[in-house]
């Protein structure tokens, strides 16, 4: 446990988190997001809590021996009044950028605002001199880059509204392993800028949180996309060994499982991430070699019947005939085919 009263101590607790994270085995990169959110941390409670402090700095073990460095900082300030708009990038009471509380949460994989007295026993004083917490946990990356899904061919076209430069919608495709692949669609609310910008912090955000599962993800882009304008997800893990995939979507992101002449839909439910999402619930269907998974934005219109598509043909092309054909004229269009081949 370290104590918070001065700029120096920015540094002490910054080479600490960094000293832990190397010995539980974070790569170079993890490691630097760990001194990033530690040095975040610390100087909030410089600028904006009370300039008093404590921090501790510790590991954490799942019940399945997964390992994780987690971070308690309380601060002798006032709280925070407004958690989402603080959490939103730009938002600043005091002379600074504003973007402190974002980057925490982008680089956590647990965000916690005064967690349970249990939680933070021992930083709390009885005089309740330090009684506002911030809880982070960041798990060690168990998977690791085994190469591309070899079983899966995949097509996409993703572009904006008529007009605009910008794109609101994007899709994103990340083989976390040689049978494992989590893909997405993301369709930012509007278009232009502000729909771009929120369509890109979910599509970082998966990239960097691939290892999660599909639930934990949704709740976690559902987080980081606070204070954006928000944005609709259709998100499938699929998983080539086991021969299934895994979806789950909020808003109106369609797809569908194409299997022989069997056209599956993708369940998803209300919501926009960033502002109100339901318990994430997580389907799961068959997914055997032949099988095509279609996934598009609201940007396609629904004149397009499935039965009169050739699923046979490569995804690219597929994807192109369809954008080409069925485009809305007001709207971002984003389709991504996946095609499982033997």
């Amino acid at each position: 446990m370290l104590g918070i009263d001065s700029e120096a101590d920015v540094g002490v607790c910054r080479r600490k988190s960094v000293s832990l994270a190397t010995q539980l085995g974070f790569d170079e990169v993890k490691t630097g997001e760990v001194a990033i959110l530690v040095s975040e941390m610390v100087t909030n409670v410089l600028k904006h809590g009370g300039g008093r402090g404590k921090i501790s700095i510790g590991k954490l073990t799942d019940e399945s021996g997964r390992k994780a460095i987690e971070i308690i900082c309380c601060d002798s300030g006032k709280g925070i009044p407004n958690l989402e708009k603080a959490i939103g990038d730009g938002y600043t009471e005091k002379d600074s950028l504003g973007i402190g509380l974002g980057t925490i949460r982008r680089f956590s994989d647990i965000f916690e605002v005064n967690p349970s007295r249990e939680i933070t026993d021992g930083l709390i004083e009885s005089t309740h001199l330090f009684k506002h917490c911030l809880r982070v946990v960041k798990w060690v990356p168990t998977l690791s880059w085994k190469g591309t899904n070899r079983n899966l061919l995949i097509g996409a076209v993703s572009h904006s509204k008529p007009g605009e430069t910008l794109n609101g919608d994007c899709y994103v495709v990340n083989h976390i392993s040689g049978t494992k692949t989590i893909a997405a669609v993301v369709d930012g609310l509007g278009h232009g800028k502000d729909a771009s910008m929120a369509s890109g912090i979910v599509k970082e955000q998966i990239l960097l949180k691939s290892n999660l599962s599909v639930d934990d993800l949704l709740r976690y882009v559902h987080h980081a996309t606070k204070g954006t304008r928000g944005a609709v997800i259709g998100l499938v893990l699929i998983d080539t060994e086991r021969n299934i995939i895994q979806f789950a979507g909020v808003g109106n992101i369609e797809g569908f499982v194409h299997s022989g002449d069997d056209k599956k839909s993708l369940i998803s439910f209300g919501g926009i991430l960033g502002h109100q999402i339901r318990t994430p619930r997580i389907y799961e269907y068959s997914f055997k070699p032949g099988d095509v998974i279609c996934l598009y934005s609201d940007g396609l219109n629904s004149r397009w019947n499935p039965k009169e598509i050739n699923w046979k043909e490569h995804p690219q092309k597929i994807a192109e005939d369809l954008v080409s054909q069925y485009t809305r004229l007001n709207d971002d269009t984003t389709v991504l085919i996946i095609s499982y081949i033997a």
